[in-house]
């Protein structure tokens, strides 16, 4: 049985100080490749679910209904709220008057 021998030219491509050497000169072009492929993937992701996305009929009413309920319109509150927003309007409009000097402490008229 023949052993097995490695060269020593391999032993220098593997060794811990090559690979450290090689990550410092090469981790920007490591870090941007691996960029560019997580956004590539994220991509054809977002791009399946925008326009490829596969919907029967059922499911998209069943969606509609669970998710889609009218909502009941109480016309009473509402109009005591306009009502109450328009009262509101008019004491806005109208002008204060001092009866009493706010440094001084003192009667104006």
């Amino acid at each position: 049985m023949k052993s097995l021998v490695i060269p020593p030219n391999i032993k220098k491509y593997f060794s811990l100080r090559f690979v450290m050497f090689s990550w410092y000169r090469h981790y920007k072009i490591l870090f941007f490749g691996g960029f560019v492929v997580v956004f590539g993937i994220g991509a054809v992701v977002w791009y399946r679910y925008l326009h490829t996305y596969q919907w029967s009929d059922e499911s998209k009413q069943q969606f509609i209904e669970q998710h889609f309920k009218e909502t009941v319109f109480k016309e009473k509150q509402f109009d005591t709220l306009v009502i109450r927003l328009d009262e509101r309007a008019l004491s806005h409009e109208e002008t204060p008057e001092l009866t009493r000097d706010l440094f001084s402490g003192q009667s104006l008229k």
